[in-house]
C-alpha cells in the first residue's frame, strides 16, 4: 500500500486561475496544482535552491523535484500545443502565519486579505461539492 501524500504547504493561491492561448482555438486544458505553481515560483521566479523550497513547503528535495519536473511538462504542454493552462487544486495548505523567512514575501497571503479570502472561500466549495 502506498504511503498517504503529506500536504504541501504554500504562501498563497495565485490571483490568476489561467491563461489561454491567442490567436489560435485551444486543443484542449491542463491543470496546474497549486504545488506545482508554487514550486516554479519558488525555484523559477524567487530563484530559491531544490532545498530552500522543499523547508519553505515541508516536503522532501526530491519531491520537489518530481513536482518541478510535472510542472515544466505540462507547462511545455500548454505552450507547444497550444492549450488553455488553469491552476488550482491539488493537497496543500496555506501557511497558517508569517514566518520569518516570509517577511519580505509579496505573496504571502497574511499580508493579503484578499488571497486569504479567496482562499476560504475555495476550501469551502471544495469541502462542500466533495473534491
Amino acid at each position: 500500500m502506498a504511503r498517504p501524500q503529506k500536504q504541501r504547504c504554500i504562501c498563497s493561491i495565485p490571483e490568476v486561475s489561467g491563461f489561454y492561448p491567442q490567436g489560435c482555438e485551444p486543443s484542449g486544458s491542463i491543470n496546474l496544482t497549486y504545488d506545482e505553481y508554487e514550486v516554479i515560483r519558488l525555484l523559477d521566479y524567487k530563484q530559491m535552491t531544490q532545498e530552500q523550497c522543499a523547508g519553505r513547503m515541508g516536503i522532501s528535495r526530491p519531491t520537489v523535484t518530481r513536482i518541478y519536473d510535472e510542472a515544466r511538462r505540462k507547462i511545455a504542454d500548454m505552450l507547444s500545443n497550444g492549450k488553455n493552462l488553469t491552476i488550482g487544486g491539488g493537497d496543500v495548505f496555506v501557511c497558517p502565519a508569517v514566518r520569518p523567512e516570509c517577511a519580505n514575501e509579496e505573496h504571502c497571503c497574511h499580508k493579503n486579505e484578499k488571497l486569504a479570502r479567496g482562499w476560504r472561500k475555495e476550501k469551502e466549495t471544495v469541502v462542500a461539492g466533495g473534491r
